[in-house]
């Protein structure tokens, strides 16, 4: 009887002691208020007839006059290798003890239900998010004029979140953040290529490509000084 009794004993504390291990994850937390936000801006694209065409919010698909009328049709409505953004934004968060800033572009995207004939297009939202140290934006400050810089953002976790739910919020960001912390497979670094000239910032903000800078001769958004400023301050 004893030792039945010290047998329940044991059971008791040691499902006690297992009990007590178990600790939800604490999810990435993102700040609710942006630190900044662009919303507007105008892409541009010399073609290959040497003509400039202009879009707001995308930097056009490269088409003749010919073609022209798909400039905004479909695929090709996204853009130039489907340069677009409806926001570009970034926000503290919280990963663990430690404060970091993450950014986020949103962009229209898309996909065909018959890829092979290019039919049934279905329009998508997508999103690519990257966290780094907050004092990478520190290289972005005091850059000179009539210059093109080619700034390289060193990123902690990037990804790619594909055609969103419209319920989608950055609670969804985090959650996605969470299941990347522990993997830094096909991590992107932030390519920020700039050129402040009249008055205005020319710019393309994308993964950094190392052989395949950004020239901005051919193609670029632009937009008052004051104006990308609400995304990233100059001085």
């Amino acid at each position: 009887m004893i030792k039945n009794y010290l047998t329940l004993i044991i059971a008791l504390i040691s499902l006690s002691t297992f009990s007590q291990d178990r600790v939800n994850a604490t999810v990435p937390a993102i700040d609710a208020v942006a630190n900044g936000k662009l919303t507007e801006a105008t892409g541009w694209i010399k073609n290959d007839d040497g003509k400039w065409v202009s879009r707001k919010n995308k930097i056009p698909a490269n088409k003749i006059e010919e073609f022209k009328s798909l400039i905004d049709y479909e695929a090709d409505g996204l853009g130039e290798n489907r340069e677009n953004f409806i926001y570009i934004e970034h926000r503290n968060i919280k990963i663990a003890d430690s404060s970091y800033t993450i950014l986020i572009k949103k962009f229209k995207d898309g996909y065909y239900k018959y890829e092979s004939i290019s039919q049934g297009w279905v329009p998508q939202n997508s999103l690519i998010y990257y966290v780094f140290k907050t004092s990478e934006l520190d290289k972005l400050k005091n850059l000179e004029a009539d210059k093109t810089h080619a700034i390289k953002i060193k990123t902690i976790y990037s990804n790619f979140i594909l055609y969103l739910d419209p319920k989608s919020s950055l609670n969804t960001v985090a959650k996605d953040l969470y299941k990347k912390i522990s993997d830094n497979y096909n991590m992107y670094d932030l390519g920020v290529y700039l050129k402040v000239y009249k008055g205005n910032v020319r710019f393309i903000i994308q993964n950094f490509e190392e052989y395949l800078p950004q020239d901005l001769e051919k193609a670029y958004y632009e937009t008052p000084i004051a104006n990308f400023e609400k995304l990233f301050k100059l001085k």
